[in-house]
């Protein structure tokens, strides 16, 4: 009962994050439709990249194709943006900070049960639908491997690494007029290194090894690849480890930065 208690208010966050995107259903539409145009971009220049050749690195034209249609599918049920009105660095620059200071809650714990109130919104809104779509256009889907049942737990922690990031990157606010910076530097840093524009796989083996060391990699790649037939055996093993492991240090590390920002927050109003 003490933890039912405990954990009420993050679940009415979540709840109310669901809310938040499922009113805006025409922004959803477009984001289909803005997913889906860029998965054919995607979709067709790998194609091209392919050419004659049916096999390169182990990856089939078809492979390309599928991991992109999952990607695209899952890219905001994974990287889940931070609302731009009511992120931690806004609140922390208009001093509403300080009402939540005010709740017995974590502001860390906070922005992650948003940012799973919002995944659970974007997984049947978005993903389903765009992976539909994709499937019926290309004739694609997943492989049917036991593999799959780990699927679930794979996007959990995907959304728990990117969430903890990002709630790191605006936590920085506690020590600069504001975000932008950093935000707008993470995104670029993850659309590279996450998976993102092209699969690690593809990428020389000195960049391979720095991917597969940092978080980015934990946050779209290991689920995405995963779901696409990619991971298995020792691979999968190391992906879901490696998810573990970075959701573990960034938790820590986002709880001692809400301490230490905290402590030096300064707010005026009335």
């Amino acid at each position: 009962m003490a933890v039912a208690y405990r954990l009420r208010p993050y679940l009415y966050y979540a709840r109310c994050a669901f809310q938040r995107r499922a009113a805006y259903r025409l922004a959803n539409f477009t984001g289909i439709a803005v997913n889906f145009f860029f998965f054919l971009i995607h979709a067709q220049v790998f194609l091209a990249f392919f050419g004659e050749r049916r096999l390169l690195g182990g990856w089939r034209p078809e492979d390309a194709v599928l991991y992109f249609a999952i990607s695209e599918a899952l890219l905001m049920v994974l990287i889940a943006f931070p609302d731009r009105a009511n992120n931690v660095s806004v609140r922390i620059r208009s001093g509403d900070i300080v009402c939540d200071l005010a709740r017995p809650v974590s502001l860390y714990a906070r922005d992650l049960a948003e940012r799973l109130g919002t995944s659970l919104y974007y997984l049947p809104a978005r993903a389903f639908v765009l992976a539909l779509a994709a499937g019926l256009l290309y004739g694609i889907a997943p492989p049917l491997r036991a593999e799959l049942w780990l699927a679930p737990l794979s996007l959990l922690l995907g959304v728990g690494v990117m969430a903890s990031i990002w709630y790191l990157t605006h936590a920085t606010a506690f020590w600069a007029e504001a975000a932008t910076g950093p935000v707008l530097a993470i995104t670029f840093v993850h659309t590279v290194l996450g998976g993102v524009v092209v699969p690690l796989d593809f990428y020389p083996e000195g960049l391979r090894v720095v991917c597969d060391a940092l978080p980015f990699r934990a946050a779209l790649y290991t689920p995405v690849a995963l779901l696409a037939g990619r991971l298995e055996g020792g691979a999968l093993v190391f992906g879901l480890v490696h998810q573990a492991g970075w959701f573990a240090l960034l938790a820590l590390a986002a709880r001692a930065v809400e301490a230490r920002g905290v402590m030096r927050l300064a707010a005026q109003g009335g």
